[in-house]
């Protein structure tokens, strides 16, 4: 089982990133279940990926990375062990920290293959992001093992450069791979780069 968490702010496209690999893991006849967590009382992320034909199981009133962290290790056991998946996609909320959650995948006793972690960055948003939360902003990348720069669909040219300039002065070791979640430009990189066929 390889375990992939998709972090990044709310707005960032990690929804629609979900539904686009786990369609691709379908077609490719492999098992994918769906881990989001939602801040809120309803879900509202685990209805749409469950509308594209997705397995999809919430964790809702908390974070996963802090006050649901029990509740996310009891499920990747349950998961494991009940539903046997190939891959197992973590959507935390846009505040959660992945370095946390990377510890608390490592305690759960599922014993992954591997675990990947991509941090998603909005790259119309970047600069703003980075200016108002820039030490939050920069915990979500630097716990990654690389950078998915998307809506390269709405950010061109030289916005698009100063996005992934931004980023690379703030994580210089990071690996940053421009996508589009929506339009699906890049996916063939992001899948290479985490390993997969």
């Amino acid at each position: 089982m390889i375990i992939i968490q998709v972090a990044g702010f709310l707005g960032s496209g990690k929804t629609t990133l979900m539904i686009r690999l786990g369609k691709a893991l379908a077609e490719q006849g492999r098992r994918a279940v769906i881990i989001v967590n939602e801040v809120g009382e309803v879900g509202v992320d685990g209805d749409l990926l469950a509308s594209q034909g997705l397995q999809a199981l919430e964790l809702t009133e908390g974070c996963i990375c802090c006050s649901l962290s029990g509740t996310l290790q009891n499920t990747l056991r349950m998961v494991k062990t009940e539903l046997s998946p190939d891959f197992v996609l973590i959507e935390p909320t846009g505040l959660a920290l992945p370095g946390r959650i990377n510890g608390i995948i490592r305690t759960s006793l599922v014993e992954p293959e591997r675990v990947v972690t991509v941090a998603l960055v909005d790259a119309f948003r970047a600069e703003d992001l980075a200016r108002e939360t820039r030490t939050f902003f920069l915990r979500q990348m630097e716990s990654a093992d690389l950078v998915a720069l998307n809506k390269v669909d709405l950010v061109q040219g030289e916005a698009l450069d100063r996005a992934e300039a931004l980023v690379r002065e703030l994580c210089p070791d990071a690996r940053v791979v421009r996508l589009s979640a929506r339009t699906g430009e890049g996916m063939n990189e992001l899948a290479g780069l985490m390993g997969l066929p």
